[in-house]
């Protein structure tokens, strides 16, 4: 009995002391880290302070549309970019996850089809139109939605760009250089097309060639007028020419082009507004105006006998 008593009390003390020179080498070696500053995260524990959907929901969710996106063609993933990229890549979507959600909406859109047409009680013809339909439907929606957005993000580009070369006039003609006068108004405003600057001026900082990376910006965004400022700009750069002549040029030129368009848009106002005037005013206005008049007109016969 005694002996074992001597045992454990010599193993108690045996592991104790493993403990603490295990513990004191791990403090002399922070302290150590701690004088020359180098202290690195040994464990790199998740942001408690965010909600259960952002740290777990969220990356799975992304991983598994990522996992889906691998196998749609390239020539998809493609034209997908492109239209990403027009959108402004809106809610941080990549080609592969637009395509995960093409596939995730349209097997939505055939569960809803195939139960409609198990209720319908129709045809077999009408059910597979109907199965077909909302599979066509869901497959379409996010289609829909990314180049509703790539529409207004043209609208913004091209109602902005006008004020924005005057801008670039006045900078330029004060001494500037091109590159200069972008920075400076990039600094003062915000948009897509301040976006689209900064990602043309990055791109060139980068090594990528001056007129490759304007025809990029051109290519991304799909603004008409766009488009004629790059080659504006290109052609100035290949011929010598004055950058703040173009510039002034092709503001006025642009103005014009806002000009004709503003009178374009009212002049297509009468014919829009003719279909709810005859279908919302003019019956009101028959009411208020043929209404006394017509039960006056029904009293009186009803007096006589009619």
């Amino acid at each position: 009995m005694p002996v074992m008593i001597s045992v454990l009390v010599f193993a108690v003390l045996f592991f104790s002391g493993v403990i603490l020179a295990i513990a004191s080498t791990r403090n002399t070696i922070l302290q150590r880290m701690e004088r020359i500053g180098e202290i690195p995260e040994l464990v790199e524990l998740p942001d408690m302070t965010k909600p259960l959907g952002e740290r777990i929901i969220a990356p799975l969710v992304r991983k598994l549309l990522n996992w889906i996106g691998q196998f749609a063609p390239s020539s998809m993933i493609e034209h997908t970019n492109m239209r990403l990229a027009q959108a402004g890549y809106p809610w941080r979507l990549q080609p592969a996850i637009f395509f995960a959600l093409q596939t995730m909406t349209g097997t939505a859109g055939l569960v809803v089809g195939l139960i409609a047409s198990k209720y319908l009680g129709a045809s077999p013809v009408i059910k597979l139109l109907t199965v077909g339909g909302a599979v066509a439907m869901g497959a379409i929606i996010p289609g829909f939605l990314v180049d509703r957005r790539a529409a207004a993000r043209k609208a913004v580009i091209t109602r902005a760009l006008p004020n924005v070369i005057d801008l670039l006039v006045v900078s330029v003609e004060a001494g500037l250089g091109l590159d200069g006068a972008l920075n400076e108004l990039l600094a003062r405003e915000e948009g897509p097309l301040m976006e689209e600057f900064n990602l043309a001026l990055t791109e060139i900082r980068l090594g990528k060639r001056r007129q490759d990376a304007w025809h990029s910006l051109a290519d991304r965004t799909q603004v008409r007028d766009l488009r004629s400022f790059v080659a504006a700009l290109c052609q100035a750069e290949e011929l010598g020419s004055s950058i703040s002549k173009v510039l002034r040029t092709h503001s006025e030129t642009l103005r014009i082009k806002r000009s004709l368009r503003v009178r374009e848009l009212a002049g297509k106002i009468p014919i829009k507004m003719l279909f709810p005037l005859i279908f919302f005013i003019f019956p009101a206005m028959f009411v208020v105006i043929l209404g006394p008049g017509a039960l006056s007109i029904m009293h009186s016969f009803g007096s006589i006998g009619f």
